[in-house]
């Protein structure tokens, strides 16, 4: 384990600077938001919120962007991450660990920046919970964090293994099968086998509105309930999450089988 916390350590030193750019150019924008509200008083109030709200979009793709640009500052050292005697499944961890930890970091100066913003705009519906939307966006941010997270490194270990065999083609062979897979889940879809697989467990929309809603304001519930029915929205499955976590867990042991036995420090 003292192995593990090592190679961590050693992540967050390498990660550093990423995490610094990304941090500085977003509390760039951040002051931009609250200088824009400052000179322009009133009608701009909504400046920061939407800087923030952007910020927090922009988040969805952090884990990733931060990977990119971790294995491009350890491409000279790469050798000596595979020398390393931990195993693979410990050492893709670590990295990814990393990542999550500036990934987290970053989400909360984002999202209090974000949280501040909309306490002081006038137009929000007294009724909605900012601690609901919270929860709720926190949810999803890191869902897709570790889901973008373990799909980078899954390609990133594939499109390198082949590059040690196939030299710079492995990038076409890359691309050529992200678009197999990408037609082969589309037609999957057509057929309805996903749904087959997953259309059990559905979610409630009145467990958002429970969340997003405060209790008691029974009025703004049953509304919310009465406009996602209108939207038509198909509603979420807890099969789903489970193919998600499912699929995810399959590209990480993959990844990890990769790195032991088929991936050189080349």
């Amino acid at each position: 384990m003292s192995i593990w916390f090592a190679l961590l350590k050693k992540e967050l030193r390498l990660g550093w600077m990423a995490f610094m750019i990304f941090l500085i150019l977003q509390l760039l924008l951040m002051g931009l938001g609250i200088f824009l509200n400052l000179r322009f008083g009133s009608n701009s109030d909504v400046a920061p919120v939407v800087i923030g709200v952007m910020l927090t979009v922009f988040l969805l793709f952090y884990v990733p962007v931060y990977l990119l640009f971790n294995v491009i500052q350890e491409r000279k050292t790469f050798h000596l991450w595979m020398q390393n005697p931990l195993p693979a499944w410990a050492m893709l961890l670590a990295k990814l660990s990393g990542a999550l930890v500036y990934f987290i970091v970053t989400m909360v100066v984002v999202g209090s920046y974000t949280w501040v913003s909309l306490a002081r705009l006038d137009d929000v519906p007294q009724e909605l919970s900012l601690f609901g939307l919270a929860v709720f966006a926190i949810a999803i941010l890191l869902w897709s964090g570790i889901g973008g997270g373990v799909g980078f490194l899954f390609l990133w270990t594939v499109q390198r293994t082949m590059r040690s065999r196939i030299g710079k083609w492995s990038w076409l062979v890359l691309i050529v099968g992200i678009g197999i897979y990408s037609y082969i889940d589309n037609k999957l879809t057509q057929f309805g086998i996903f749904d087959v697989l997953t259309n059990w467990g559905p979610v409630p929309a009145s467990f958002f509105s429970h969340l997003l809603i405060p209790t008691g304001a029974n009025t703004a519930s049953q509304d919310f309930n009465s406009f996602w029915a209108d939207l038509g929205t198909e509603p979420l499955y807890i099969g789903s999450i489970v193919l998600d976590l499912i699929v995810t867990a399959i590209f990480f042991l993959i990844t990890a089988w990769l790195t032991d036995h088929e991936l050189e420090a080349s």
